[in-house]
C-alpha cells in the first residue's frame, strides 16, 4: 500500500512506526517508510527518541535526518536505505 511517509513526504509503501518505542511507553503510530524508520533506528537509541526525539517535527529538525533527506530525494523512489549501526551512537542497554 502507498502513501505518504510523514518524515520523507514521499508516497511509497509505509508502515506504522511508534515515534516513542513501544517499549518506552509510545503510542502514537505514524506512516513511516522503510528507509526513514531505519535510518532513525540507526541513529538514535529508544532512550534518545523517548526524551529528545519524540515528535515527527523534532526528528524532521535533526541535522543528521535533513542531511539524510537531502541523499534520500535525490535517490529513486525503489531505493531502500540500509546500513550499519551508526558508531557515533552510545551503545547503552535499556534504562
Amino acid at each position: 500500500m502507498d502513501d505518504t511517509c510523514v518524515f520523507c513526504l514521499r508516497k511509497v509503501p509505509t508502515r506504522g512506526h511508534h515515534v516513542v518505542p513501544r517499549c518506552k511507553g509510545g503510542r502514537e503510530i505514524a506512516s513511516t517508510c522503510h528507509s526513514c524508520e531505519d535510518f532513525i533506528h540507526k541513529t538514535w537509541t529508544h532512550n534518545q527518541l523517548r526524551d529528545d526525539f519524540n515528535t515527527v517535527e523534532k526528528v524532521r529538525a535533526d541535522e543528521r535526518f535533513q542531511k539524510f533527506l537531502r541523499w534520500l530525494h535525490k535517490q529513486k523512489t525503489e531505493t531502500v536505505f540500509k546500513s550499519r549501526r551508526n558508531h557515533s551512537r552510545v551503545n547503552h542497554k535499556y534504562r
